[in-house]
């Protein structure tokens, strides 16, 4: 498992949500789907996202609240 940080890759921005996923194609169709069942005016497909590169938390120096 790998954390990403999925983003709106064009349109409205929004902040990023930090998802632990296998790869980037299922973090971005997570974020879709949770999008999509909190509201129903737009419905966001997993294209309309961009993911960073997978997050190691390791890379740390100290601990921290991500969000």
């Amino acid at each position: 498992m790998h954390i990403y940080e999925v983003m709106k890759s064009e349109g409205l921005r929004f902040g990023g949500h930090l998802v632990v996923a296998k790869n980037e194609e299922n973090a971005k169709r997570m974020v879709a789907d949770m999008l999509n069942t909190t509201q129903t005016a737009v419905f966001y497909r997993p294209t309309d996202f961009e993911v960073s590169d997978p997050i190691d938390p390791n890379n740390y120096r100290e601990e921290m609240v991500i969000y």
